[in-house]
């Protein structure tokens, strides 16, 4: 037995790493080299490793943690700030798809069910393949990358009512509509009202993981919430990911929000894995073979369809014909819940098998096209005679109102403590935009009470600072208390930005010069002048004129003890005893 579990691990460690690793290299997705390396080693291919229940179950907790870490990142106000290409876009394409397809599927002779689920599974696009590729196109920030992401963010809460009509139509084949949507609700509020009712003493049970200062206890705390919200769900009738996306979603309006996304997303990715690679089993590639007419007009039904559907859809909401027609193409494919609501609907009976085959073989063939798609969609818009539509400038108040909490031009506060404290402020005062993060949740909350605007998280992390808007900043400040933290934080702004103005505070004097040898333009030891000193630094560096910036600290100097202040600018009663401001910058750079 043992033997036997240890050859199926390593046979598809061994295949996934072989097929991924010569995909990724080939510009593909990892996600077409998941689901190819399970078509090979699976029993339809060569036959290595048969379907077993447990690999099928590792690989529904990877879609259980999928779901949850959606589940976070779904907010409720960032949703209707962006309501008209969200919800009006994005319910507009889901709708029209679904309704194709499902027509499609009727006259092909298939029940209400089936081709609901049929026609939700190609309405559904790969948010993994199209946000990657488009980020690494830089076209995020194009009209037709936001036009998809939006549609996509919408497709990402879709999915959630269909994987409820599949737990409803579980056994009943040809269940009633007023049935199944009965049953689904009633799930869906007994489960809620049990999470509302604890929503509370979630957010102490985060609070006493953070005061263990522990990523060992916050990530066991995190899991095991995760299993349990899916155990739970599972006890009321409604399938394991629903319930991890429900319990995500009430956790998403909190403070720990990205910590717990950065700690659960290797085990998401590693379990995800699994699920494409059992889905690959399941697809049996002599389907090409024994139907291919069936299979390229399918393909191209589900390419064309969506396309024109995108397109009609954003021209009539008056978006520009490149914008639509590029975003259309950026989502003409399938996804992963596509691949999850057929691979559900073949094993509850509402597929036929050699039906389900034909769809499964499709959307696997569309992942594979989709990063070419989207790689060529300026081609194809200069093709067709449309041409390119220009990126959208930086985002404004506007945008940032519709991404929600990313912000532009800013500065990231690492760290807020007595010196960051004193730097927020400085900012305040100056109508500077920054964020917080905070690791302490007793300085958390110090620093709330003082009106700062902080988020709970480890900055050291990459994901801790993307999620802060690292790549719209304009300067990191670093107030932590641990040397070797400090270093790791320099590192890591280092290693994804070379110019980002980074200065630092350190309790350790011996550190400084460390500090700058790694790459911080500035380190201060901290005290209450440095912290000053500090706060001087980033002003400058943000470009405020020499006489704003003497201003700014002379205001924070008066607010913190009005005294008189003399010529140098220092307030009197407050200079340490052995410290002034000149004296802490001495011997380091000044800035231009």
């Amino acid at each position: 037995m043992a033997e036997r579990l240890l050859f199926e691990m390593l046979v598809i460690v061994v295949a996934s790493f072989a097929v991924v690793t010569t995909l990724v290299r080939l510009r593909f997705s990892p996600v077409t080299g998941y689901l190819l390396a399970g078509v090979l080693i699976g029993p339809h291919g060569l036959g290595l490793l048969p379907a077993t229940e447990g690999v099928r179950f590792l690989g529904e907790l990877g879609v259980v943690l999928l779901m949850f870490i959606i589940g976070l990142e779904f907010s409720l106000p960032r949703m209707l700030a962006a309501r008209s290409l969200v919800f009006g876009m994005g319910s507009l394409q889901v709708a029209l798809t679904t309704l194709a397809g499902g027509i499609l599927a009727w006259v092909a002779g298939l029940g209400w069910g089936a081709g609901v689920l049929i026609g939700g599974a190609i309405a559904m696009s790969s948010t993994a393949i199209a946000a990657k590729q488009l980020s690494d196109q830089e076209e995020l920030n194009t009209q037709h990358g936001r036009l998809a992401l939006g549609i996509l963010l919408f497709q990402d809460l879709a999915t959630l009512p269909f994987l409820i009509l599949t737990d409803a139509l579980s056994g009943r084949g040809e269940a009633s509509p007023a049935l199944a949507a009965g049953r689904a609700v009633l799930a869906v509020v007994i489960f809620l009202a049990i999470a509302l009712l604890a929503r509370r003493t979630l957010a102490r049970f985060f609070e006493m993981l953070a005061r263990t200062r522990s990523n060992e206890v916050f990530l066991l705390g995190v899991l095991s919430l995760v299993l349990l919200s899916a155990f739970g769900a599972e006890e009321v009738g409604l399938s394991l990911p629903i319930g991890a996306f429900l319990v995500g979603m009430i956790i998403g309006e909190s403070d720990f929000r990205h910590q717990v996304e950065d700690e659960i997303r290797p085990f998401r990715d590693v379990l995800l894995g699994l699920f494409f690679i059992t889905v690959g089993m399941a697809v049996d590639p002599r389907t090409i073979l024994t139907h291919p007419l069936s299979v390229i007009v399918a393909l191209a039904a589900l390419v064309g369809l969506k396309a024109a559907i995108v397109f009609g859809a954003a021209r009539a909401a008056g978006w520009t014909a490149p914008a639509a027609f590029r975003g259309g193409v950026v989502l003409a494919h399938g996804g992963e819940f596509a691949l999850l609501l057929m691979t559900q609907a073949l094993a509850i009976g509402l597929l036929p098998a050699g039906t389900g085959q034909v769809v499964l073989v499709t959307v696997v063939l569309s992942m594979a096209l989709a990063p070419l798609l989207i790689q060529w969609n300026g081609r194809l818009a200069r093709g067709v005679g449309l041409g390119s539509p220009q990126a959208l400038p930086h985002p404004d108040e506007a945008a940032l109102a519709e991404v929600g909490d990313t912000l532009s031009g800013h500065v990231i506060l690492c760290g807020c403590g007595r010196v960051g404290c004193l730097v927020a402020r400085v900012l305040d005062i100056g109508g500077i935009p920054y964020v917080a993060v905070e690791h302490d949740m007793d300085r958390l909350r110090k620093a709330r009470a003082q009106g700062h605007h902080v988020v709970f998280g480890d900055a050291t992390r990459p994901v801790i600072l993307r999620a802060a808007g690292f790549d719209r900043a304009k300067a990191v400040v670093a107030t932590l208390d641990s040397p070797s933290a400090l270093e790791r934080l320099v590192h890591r702004v280092r290693h994804l930005n070379h110019a980002l103005p980074v200065i630092v505070s350190t309790t350790d004097t011996t550190s400084v010069r460390r500090l700058l040898e790694v790459g911080a333009t500035h380190a201060l030891p901290e005290n209450l002048a440095a912290g000053l000193g500090l706060a001087e630094h980033l002003l400058r560096a943000l470009g405020m004129p020499p006489q704003d910036v003497e201003d700014r600290i002379n205001q924070v100097r008066t607010l913190l003890s009005p005294a008189p202040v003399d010529n140098a600018g220092l307030n009197v009663a407050s200079r340490p005893k052995d410290e002034t401001l000149s004296e802490v910058r001495s011997g380091l750079p000044e800035n231009s």
